[in-house]
């Protein structure tokens, strides 16, 4: 750990940072049992410890923008893609098409709204971050759609498929 104080981290930083990753980890553990034994999804148990951790903390704990959009969220999309089906892909591709492009346009004017009157914000920034907020959401369909069996038929005669 000496490489630590020769570019000017102090050792108690390091210290209560370990300390926090693992009391995260040892809660999202938690939360991981508890979502398996009420068969809840573990994205909504995430949500809900989320908040509760956020209203019993004394500080406020902030993530820097940068941090989240550089490192988490590739992760996880890149995760996502490397678990895609191909062939199963382009068979959806239509319905997916159909049902993610209105649904993103939908879901960021909603979003856009209700920062708009909710919070008072100025149509720009609403607008954008609706449609942040619509399109990130993507993370958390992919882990619930993994949890739950989203029944899917192919019907080889037309060569398409269809959810059921």
């Amino acid at each position: 750990m000496w490489y630590l104080g020769a570019i000017g981290v102090d050792h108690s930083d390091v210290a209560q940072l370990v300390q926090a990753v693992i009391i995260l980890l040892l809660v999202a553990t938690m939360v991981a049992l508890l979502s398996r034994r009420f068969r809840l999804p573990y994205v909504a148990g995430l949500v809900v410890a989320g908040l509760a951790i956020a209203e019993l903390l004394p500080r406020k704990i902030g993530l820097d923008s940068s941090l989240i959009i550089n490192l988490f969220l590739p992760i996880l999309l890149f995760e996502a893609s490397l678990n895609t089906d191909i062939s199963r892909l382009r068979i959806t591709l239509k319905p997916i098409l159909l049902l993610a492009g209105p649904g993103v346009v939908i879901a960021a004017g909603v979003g856009a709204l209700a920062l708009k009157f909710g919070l008072g914000l100025a149509w720009v920034p609403a607008m954008l971050l609706g449609v942040i907020l619509s399109i990130t959401d993507t993370v958390s369909v992919i882990a619930v759609f993994k949890e739950v069996a989203v029944p899917f038929a192919v019907d080889h005669d037309r060569g398409g498929g269809e959810f059921v």
